[in-house]
């Protein structure tokens, strides 16, 4: 009887894993801070939108792979660099409990300070 209702537990909370809503995207962009979470609603436009008020503060962000199902990113990958720095990171969108996307601290400073991929909460 436990093993069936461990099971079923299991099951339940595959459920529900499978029901989540997408997590929103969110941008930040401040005198001396970026912050850009990605999420899976969001358009090729609000992407190119991004983008370009992003290289309003010289950063420079390019999507090499983008990849939808209907209207719901499933794959993303982002190059971002500023001052003479930069890398690149890629999601697929599998929640693990933090934001996807980069963070630019100092941005003002001769070093910026760069973060990419899975964000810790500030």
């Amino acid at each position: 009887m436990q093993k069936i209702l461990f099971y079923f537990g299991i099951a339940i909370l595959l459920m529900l894993a499978c029901k989540q809503e997408p997590k929103p995207h969110a941008v930040f962009i401040l005198d001396d801070t970026i912050e850009v979470h990605f999420g899976r609603k969001m358009s090729v436009e609000l992407l190119d939108s991004i983008r370009a008020a992003v290289g309003l503060k010289g950063v420079s962000l390019s999507y090499p792979e983008v990849k939808y199902d209907n209207e719901l990113l499933t794959k993303l990958e982002i190059k971002v660099e500023i001052g003479g720095q930069g890398g690149s990171a890629a999601t697929n969108f599998v929640y693990r409990g933090r934001p996807f996307g980069f963070r630019i601290d100092h941005l003002k400073s001769f070093q910026p300070t760069l973060t990419l991929g899975e964000l810790e909460r500030k």
